[in-house]
C-alpha cells in the first residue's frame, strides 16, 4: 500500500515538473503591443535598427503587434525574441526576452 502511494506521489510530482516549463513557454501568448504601424512594411528598418544595436537578425515579423525577431546569439545558436515595436527592447513577461 505504501509503495503504491509513493509511486503515485512520484508520478504526480513528475507530471507537475514536466508541465511547468510548457506553461511558461505559452505565457507569452498573452503579450500584446500596439505599434500603430505595420511591422511587415517596416521590417527592413527594424532589422537595420537592431543590427545597429549589435544584434544579428535574420528576420522580423509581426507577433500580436510586437516584433518577433529571429536572432543569432553570441554562441552561434539561433533563437527568437519578442520586442517592443517602438523601442526594440525585449517585452517583459515573455520567455523569449532572455534570448539576446
Amino acid at each position: 500500500m505504501i509503495k503504491t502511494l509513493i509511486t503515485a506521489a512520484f508520478a504526480t510530482v513528475s507530471l507537475v515538473a514536466v508541465s511547468m516549463p510548457a506553461q511558461a513557454a505559452t505565457g507569452s501568448e498573452d503579450v500584446s503591443c500596439d505599434a500603430g504601424y505595420s511591422i511587415s512594411d517596416n521590417a527592413d528598418s527594424i532589422e537595420q535598427r537592431l543590427e545597429a544595436k549589435g544584434i544579428a537578425v535574420s528576420g522580423v515579423e509581426d507577433w500580436s503587434g510586437c516584433v518577433r525577431a529571429y536572432v543569432t546569439k553570441a554562441d552561434g545558436s539561433t533563437g527568437m525574441v519578442i520586442l517592443d515595436p517602438i523601442y526594440l527592447t525585449p517585452v517583459s513577461g515573455t520567455t523569449e526576452a532572455t534570448t539576446i
